[in-house]
C-alpha cells in the first residue's frame, strides 16, 4: 500500500502541514514533534512524490550520494531521509557505493560529472584535494565528516562530545579501568570518537593504556577480534567503549563467550543509536542520533546551495542523547 502524507500525518499525531515543515524545514517545529514525524517517516520508509513549485518540470534533475560499501551500519537511514527531501523537491537520487578508497570515489565523481548531475552528498574517506578536483563547482555536502573547506559543507553528529559524555557517563558510574574499541583510520569513527574518549579519561586524571586501546572494522566478527586483543594485554577493564553499535555487539559476544557477565564483570557503551541496540540483551547503552534527520539536513542543504544561497553553515550538527541501558552499571 503506498504511503501517503496524509498517513505521515495521521502516524505523528500531526498536521499535513506540519510534516511539509519537517520535510522543507520551513518554519520552527517543536523538537517532540519534529521527532515524531521523522520516526513516522523512518517507519513507513515514506517517499514523497509532489514537486516543488520553483522545480522545472521539463528539466532532468538529479543529484548524486556517494556512500561506502558497509553492510548493516547507519547508512540506509541516511539514504531514507536524503530521498524524502529529495523527491519532495522533485529530484531523482542516483546512490553509488565505493569501496572505501580514495581511488574508487574518485571514479564515482567522475561518473557524476558526466551525468552533469546537480549536487552531491558525499559520505567516504576524508576529503583530500582530489576529490575538490573532480567535484570543481558542483554543490557538494559531507556527511560523516567536519568539513574545512568552506566550498564543502558538512552534517553529523558532534562526534567528540557525545563520545565525550558516554565515557564521562561511564566515569560517573565509578569507572576508571576503561577501553575503547575505536574504528580504523582518521574517518570520524576511527578518529573523533576516540578524541572524544581520550578526552574525558584525561579531565578525570585518568591515564589511557594504549593496550586497551583497538582498532576494529565495522562489523560484530571484528569487534570480537578487538575485544580478544585487549583482554590479551592482561587484566581486564571493566568497561569497553565502542565507536559503534555494532562493534559493541562484537565486544560483548566475545565476553558472554569466554564467560564474563555484562555489566557485572565489563559494562558496554556502543554508539549510532541502532535498532539492534535496543534488542540484544542484555540492552546496549549508546549514543543516539537520527540518522534519517541527518540525511534531511545534508539534503535541504544540499538544494539551497544548487538554488544558490551562499549563507549555508559550514558544519550542521544534529542533537545527540546518551541512553543509559542494562549493558552498563
Amino acid at each position: 500500500m503506498k504511503i501517503t502524507i496524509n498517513d505521515i500525518a495521521e502516524m505523528a499525531g500531526v498536521s499535513i502541514s506540519t510534516v511539509s515543515r519537517v520535510l522543507n524545514n520551513s518554519k520552527p517545529v517543536k523538537e517532540e514533534v519534529r521527532k515524531r514525524v521523522i520516526e513516522a517517516i523512518k517507519q513507513t520508509n515514506y517517499r514523497h512524490s509532489a514537486l516543488a513549485s520553483d522545480v522545472n518540470k521539463s528539466e532532468s534533475c538529479l543529484i548524486g550520494v556517494i556512500i561506502p560499501l558497509y553492510i548493516h551500519t547507519v547508512l540506509d537511514e541516511f539514504i531514507i531521509g536524503i530521498k524524502n527531501v529529495a523527491n519532495f523537491y522533485g529530484y531523482d537520487v542516483l546512490i553509488t557505493q565505493t569501496d572505501g578508497t580514495i581511488e574508487s570515489e574518485l571514479q564515482h565523481l567522475q561518473l557524476f560529472r558526466k551525468l552533469q548531475i546537480h549536487g552531491i552528498i558525499f559520505t567516504g574517506t576524508p576529503i583530500h584535494k582530489k576529490h575538490v578536483d573532480m567535484i570543481e563547482s558542483t554543490p557538494c555536502i559531507a556527511i560523516g565528516q567536519i568539513s574545512s573547506l568552506p566550498s564543502i559543507p558538512s552534517v553529523h553528529v558532534d562526534n567528540i562530545m557525545a563520545a565525550y559524555e558516554a565515557v564521562t557517563s561511564l566515569i560517573h558510574k565509578g569507572h576508571r579501568n576503561i577501553a575503547m574499541i575505536r574504528g580504523t583510520g582518521i574517518s570520524a569513527v576511527g578518529e573523533e570518537r576516540f578524541i572524544g574518549y581520550r578526552q574525558a579519561l584525561k579531565d578525570a586524571g585518568i591515564t589511557m593504556r594504549k593496550d586497551w586501546v583497538a582498532e576494529s572494522g565495522f562489523s560484530v566478527e571484528e569487534g570480537m577480534s578487538a575485544m580478544d586483543s585487549i583482554a590479551a594485554a592482561g587484566s581486564l577493564p571493566t568497561a569497553v567503549f565502542c565507536s559503534t553499535d555494532l562493534m559493541a555487539l562484537g565486544a560483548m559476544n566475545y565476553l558472554l563467550d569466554n564467560g564474563l557477565r555484562i555489566p557485572e564483570d565489563v559494562s558496554v557503551f556502543g554508539f549510532d543509536g541502532t535498532y539492534m541496540s535496543t534488542i540484544v540483551r542484555p540492552r546496549l547503552s549508546t549514543v543516539e542520533y537520527s540518522d534519517t534527520e541527518i540525511g534531511m539536513t545534508a539534503a535541504r542543504n544540499l538544494f539551497k546551495m544548487i538554488k544558490g544561497a551562499t549563507d549555508i553553515p559550514q558544519h550542521t550538527n544534529v542533537t545527540h542523547y546518551v541512553a543509559i541501558r542494562d549493558s552498563t552499571h
